[in-house]
């Protein structure tokens, strides 16, 4: 699942084709983003919820591994909550448990620009959203040509996306959740600092805790990183399930 004013295809492009080598990848484009059609009305998190549970029925009755990043990191450790048969293994980048008084701020200017100026909220997302020593790597003209990707991908649904954003709390959930589960952090995130991720962490039974020398932006700055810590934990998580099972059976 995608961040906020990203999609399917922006958000996973640098990372689907290593996950998709072993196993088989849905990535949804949520409401508001790529060619999905909704009302216009505001998003809310039971809706997005329902459409990652409409792609998981495409598994069948199987249980499936969740993917998640900022936004879509919200929504789906809600999934994992709410339907915690469902979901075996979970991933979690740059997402939180409940929106604080300085990111609503953000996600309130965010929804702003996107109505207004996007040219101006490509400039916003860009400066908040790599790390400093990523961006003094880039010549002006690196940088124009950034601003011209950003704000020709933006989501047409990012004011609803970051009004949403705005008024999380999915704090009272979290201890229902029962899949193996990493949160990702980012060192130098400035739109959900890492003390949120670890927050998150923490809230989660059992959840494991790993961190990245990038900004949240991190699908630009640390693709490779990013993948093998994915990776990581859903073949770990694998041979834990093997294990187990396969101790229940000589226990049988």
């Amino acid at each position: 699942m995608h961040g906020t004013s990203s999609s399917a295809e922006t958000n996973w492009a640098a990372l689907l084709p290593g996950l998709a080598q072993r196993r088989r990848c849905l990535a949804p484009d949520l409401a508001g983003s790529g060619e999905t059609r909704d009302d216009g009305a505001p998003l809310t998190l039971d809706a997005l919820v329902g459409q990652v549970r409409d792609c998981m029925a495409l598994a069948g009755d199987q249980p499936v591994d969740l993917v998640g990043y900022s936004l879509g990191g919200v929504v789906a450790a809600t999934a994992a909550a709410l339907m915690p048969e469902r979901v075996r293994r979970l991933v979690l980048f740059g997402a939180w448990a409940r929106t604080d008084s300085r990111m609503r701020l953000l996600f309130t200017l965010w929804q702003s620009l996107a109505r207004s100026d996007r040219r101006q909220l490509a400039r916003m997302l860009l400066l908040n959203g790599v790390s400093e020593a990523f961006i003094a790597r880039m010549d002006d003209a690196t940088v124009e040509g950034m601003l011209r990707r950003f704000g020709a991908s933006l989501a047409p649904g990012s004011d609803r996306q970051a009004g949403l954003d705005a008024i999380i709390d999915i704090t009272p959930l979290l201890p229902r959740i029962r899949a193996a589960t990493l949160v990702i952090g980012m060192r130098h995130d400035q739109m959900v600092p890492p003390a949120h991720c670890r927050a998150l962490a923490e809230a989660i039974g059992g959840a494991s805790y790993a961190e990245i020398d990038s900004g949240h932006l991190v699908m630009l700055e640390q693709p490779e990183r990013l993948l093998a810590l994915i990776e990581q934990h859903l073949d770990a998580a694998a041979t834990e399930t093997s294990e187990l099972q396969a101790n229940t059976l000589n226990r049988s």
